[in-house]
């Protein structure tokens, strides 16, 4: 359901009964804090042909620091 928001804008309502709960693959906790991975491009294969550093937003457990496969498979990302 689409729903008039803040300042006009539309907003898509989420019933949440229709989602999962995501827990750690390590201990099994279900609470998350968004963190950073950290990538390196080579110089040959960027397009700048500098080496560059790329920054990933994910999210990491907030009991263990683990991060799940899920949130850091760049190989999804386009």
């Amino acid at each position: 359901m689409i729903t008039p928001g803040k300042n006009g804008q539309m907003e898509e309502q989420i019933d949440f009964s229709k989602t999962t709960q995501i827990k750690c693959d390590k201990c099994e906790n279900s609470t998350f804090k968004q963190t950073l991975l950290v990538r390196k491009m080579s110089a040959l294969v960027s397009p700048s042909g500098q080496e560059v550093i790329i920054p990933m937003a994910v999210f990491g457990c907030e009991k263990c620091g683990h991060v799940n496969k899920e949130f850091e498979d760049v190989n999804g990302i386009k």
